[in-house]
């Protein structure tokens, strides 16, 4: 878990960057301030024209997709192309100056964004102890995800050089059993190359064997990769990670299977349960999701109790993650953190496009939404009754049956995983700090305590 503010000093390097960031804050403001009293507050009338617009196209978007009749379609493109030009417009006509004004705030809400996060992050991850490179890694690679990246990218030669003990994956092979034919034969790390699906068999046997794990992105979307701060655009980068650092992070487990992204009930288990899902993703996707976002989709049977104790069986989506993830219009599926020690539940309730569309715009913006609709919470264990003895699920992206009851559990610092040690970072936690919140912890982190 996270420490509390004042619980610990921090060192000299986020305390500087806090303050840094403080000031870039500060320049923010007093750019506010001055074109509000340059302008005589006209300013603030062409920001709400442009935000109005801007929100008025995105409605009309959402009904567009999520509408059956073709007239109501048609209607809301043409209403969403003339929002944005009159958002344009609104830019245009103002002033050249204005223009000015919106890109140098735009630089230094990144850049203040930035610092935070680095300062934040700095501040919040503990030391990593010192660790030797491991004497006998061993890499399970997936050759067909990713549409055969491992093979593009020379992916076994790379790891041969790294003194690394690959095995190809071949049909038939059990993930679990092949990992540990490995750590019994004397590996003293253990790695995966391919997607989200891959991973969570094989860091079960490193959990258990109390051994490294690590990662090289191949697959199709590497959300863990991305979490965990590897580079998408450079898989072969991941192989730094041997001779990197040590990091403590959770993973989850439900009916024996241990998931370190999240497991899902309901929409998405049905899209990835679809024959032709894996071989053509976005058209299966374009099939259901009309349906899904127009609310037609039908209450999972399954129930559990909500954060107030009440009983709830009318979800239509139930969603677990492995520690939080980020509100965020930009990139909802990031996780700033994976060692909180907690499991995020998400449960949609909503029934209707209206109904969804409000959830979105909730999500998206981390404002608290009405609960018939929408409801999220953490804990360290959930669980989930069915009238069925079976229930589909969906666990880091795999399609899978499960034995009711479903109890998901988190195991804290569980999985020892080598990272490079220069990392990437999602856009996403760039600019989460943009919130009051993210000000009262950069105070405290200048002031030399820990972030809450």
């Amino acid at each position: 878990m996270a420490q509390a503010a004042g619980s610990g000093a921090v060192s000299r390097r986020p305390r500087t960057l806090a303050v840094s960031a403080l000031a870039v804050l500060a320049l923010v403001l007093a750019t506010v301030g001055a074109a509000v009293w340059l302008t005589g507050g006209l300013v603030l009338l062409a920001v709400a024209v442009v935000g109005v617009a801007v929100v008025v196209a995105a409605a009309c978007g959402w009904w567009a997709l999520t509408t059956r009749r073709r007239w109501k379609r048609r209607l809301n493109l043409i209403l969403g192309v003339v929002a944005v030009v009159v958002a344009v417009l609104a830019v245009a006509l103002f002033s050249g100056a204005f223009a000015g004004y919106l890109a140098l705030l735009v630089v230094l809400t990144v850049a203040y964004a930035e610092v935070a996060r680095r300062a934040l992050t700095t501040a919040a991850v503990d030391v990593p102890g010192s660790s030797s490179p491991p004497a006998r890694p061993w890499l399970l690679v997936n050759p067909h995800s990713g549409a055969g990246k491992a093979s593009r990218l020379g992916l076994v030669e790379a790891a041969g050089r790294y003194g690394v003990d690959v095995h190809l994956l071949a049909p038939g092979d059990d993930v679990r059993t092949v990992a540990e034919a490995a750590v019994a034969a004397g590996a003293d790390a253990v790695g995966v190359a391919g997607g989200d699906g891959s991973l969570g068999e094989v860091a079960a046997v490193a959990v258990r064997a109390r051994l490294p794990f690590f990662c090289i992105p191949t697959g199709t979307r590497n959300h863990f990769a991305a979490d965990l701060g590897l580079d998408r655009a450079r898989p072969l980068a991941a192989l730094d990670a041997l001779d990197g650092r040590e990091r403590h992070i959770d993973v989850g487990t439900v009916g024996g299977r241990t998931f370190l992204n999240n497991v899902s009930l309901g929409a998405y288990a049905e899209l990835v349960r679809e024959s032709g899902y894996r071989e053509d993703k976005l058209g299966t996707a374009r099939a259901l999701l009309p349906g899904i976002l127009r609310g037609e989709r039908p209450a999972l049977e399954v129930g559990f109790r909500l954060p107030d104790g009440a009983a709830c069986a009318d979800a239509v989506v139930l969603f677990v993650g492995n520690n939080p993830y980020l509100p965020s219009a930009l990139q909802p599926g990031a996780r700033p953190r994976l060692d909180m020690g907690v499991l995020q539940v998400s449960v949609l309730r909503a029934r209707t496009g209206t109904q969804i569309a409000a959830v979105l715009s909730q999500v998206a913006t981390g404002r608290a939404g009405d609960p018939t609709t929408w409801v999220q919470w953490t804990a360290p264990a959930f669980l989930v009754t069915s009238a069925h003895s079976e229930i589909h699920a969906a666990i880091d992206g795999e399609s899978t049956v499960l034995a009711a009851p479903l109890e998901f559990r988190t195991h804290p610092g569980a999985l020892r995983v080598l990272v490079p040690t220069q990392q990437r970072h999602r856009l996403a936690a760039s600019l989460a700090p943009l919130r009051l919140r993210t000000a009262r912890n950069l105070w405290a982190v200048a002031r030399g305590a820990r972030p809450r």
